[in-house]
């Protein structure tokens, strides 16, 4: 099953990228689209798929020769989701999870993986792209981690509370904590405090070839190694190495674009359960842009992947499940196109319990080449 799996996604990869140097085979320029900034530079926030390699979302499109970026990423989102014989209490005063209530759930559910996760998390991202050669870009990415208990759980009740959206057993829990449980095999983790606080994470390096570009859109295939840097015991990375693949596009028309990607990753071992076997990783990204003109963009992007409890039937059932997420926002150049903002509102659409329930994405970039005019 897991082998056929692999390859039908290695063939829908193939068949992207074969179908787009196909469509745009053109002789590509030497200066980046003026009206195109591209799609959101952000990958899944749940945290569990934070300790693995994902692709931050592109665009077909890479640096030309001898331009270089800088970016500097931060994405807050706040998480509340787990497992029903966790979250499903009655009880007339706010509590917070205990030892004792994980092996109860152990005890009612043998044999399953459970987890529990409320807390509020940022990733910050230090990100440099470099048109090294031509039609070839390298990235590096340097990733760091905090869990924090937050102040935005009040907020985020009243909300689904006013829009009559409950709040999957929220309210039954301390507010602004950070309580996160893993039931695994025959191990438990548990931490009732920040298992991390700005402790670097696990390194990216990624290699991005052009395989066309033209007026009508452009696709790009990009190679991923992450090195284990993090700490598997503060959920700070997984303590292995993984390698990833992953083949984007852009389609152009007037002032739209639309940007795909679709990937695929390998994922090593998890130093934090040493005898998991992880499930390979599959994603997918869509995203929608329209410029208002050459300084801002619109953009609304959806991106959904898998995680690596996929495939391991004694799962819980939300973590087996891809999780999805949708960001709307816009980015900004400014007047030289030198410098750019982006930020975005992240929101798990589907109710997956397995994503975030809300976060917001900031970044400020600086371009060694301007925008040509």
């Amino acid at each position: 099953m897991r082998r056929g799996w692999k390859r039908t996604w290695a063939a829908v990869c193939i068949a992207m990228g074969a179908t787009f140097t196909h469509a745009f085979a053109g002789t590509g320029g030497d200066t980046l689209d003026p009206l195109e900034q591209g799609p959101f530079t952000e990958r899944n926030q749940f945290p569990f798929n934070l300790l693995f390699l994902a692709f931050p979302a592109r665009g077909g499109s890479i640096l030309p020769k001898g331009a270089s970026e800088i970016l500097l990423a931060e994405a807050y989102a706040n998480t509340f989701s787990g497992s029903d014989v966790l979250v499903q209490f009655n009880t007339d005063q706010r509590v917070r999870l205990t030892p004792a209530a994980l092996a109860s759930a152990r005890n009612l559910e043998p044999g399953e993986t459970l987890f529990f996760l409320d807390e509020e998390q940022i990733r910050t991202s230090l990100m440099c792209r470099w048109g090294a050669f031509k039609s070839f870009e390298a990235d590096l990415e340097i990733p760091f981690l905090s869990y924090l208990g937050g102040r935005l759980d009040s907020g985020i009740e009243w909300y689904h509370r006013s829009g009559s959206f409950g709040n999957a057993g929220r309210e039954h829990f301390v507010q602004d904590a950070v309580q996160l449980g893993l039931i695994l095999g025959d191990k438990t983790y548990f931490r009732d405090r920040s298992p991390s606080r700005f402790r670097l994470s696990d390194i990216l390096l990624t290699g991005r070839l052009s395989l066309a570009d033209s007026p009508r859109g452009s696709a790009a295939l990009s190679v991923g190694l992450k090195f284990p840097t993090g700490n598997a015991d503060t959920l700070a990375g997984s303590g292995s190495f993984d390698e990833g693949v992953e083949v984007e596009g852009t389609l152009r028309w007037g002032r739209q674009r639309m940007h795909l990607a679709g990937g695929w990753v390998h994922v090593g071992r998890w130093d934090l359960f040493p005898e998991f076997n992880p499930t390979d990783l599959a994603n997918f990204s869509l995203a929608y842009e329209i410029a208002h003109n050459r300084r801002v963009s619109w953009i609304v992007q959806l991106q959904t992947q898998s995680n690596v409890f996929r495939n391991h039937e004694e799962s819980d059932g939300y973590l087996a499940d891809f999780s999805t997420e949708m960001l709307a926002g816009a980015r900004w150049k400014g007047s030289s196109g030198r410098w750019a903002l982006q930020t975005a509102v992240i929101e798990n659409i589907f109710d997956q319990n397995n994503g975030v329930d809300i976060g917001v994405l900031t970044s400020f970039s600086v371009l060694s080449r301007p925008v040509a005019p």
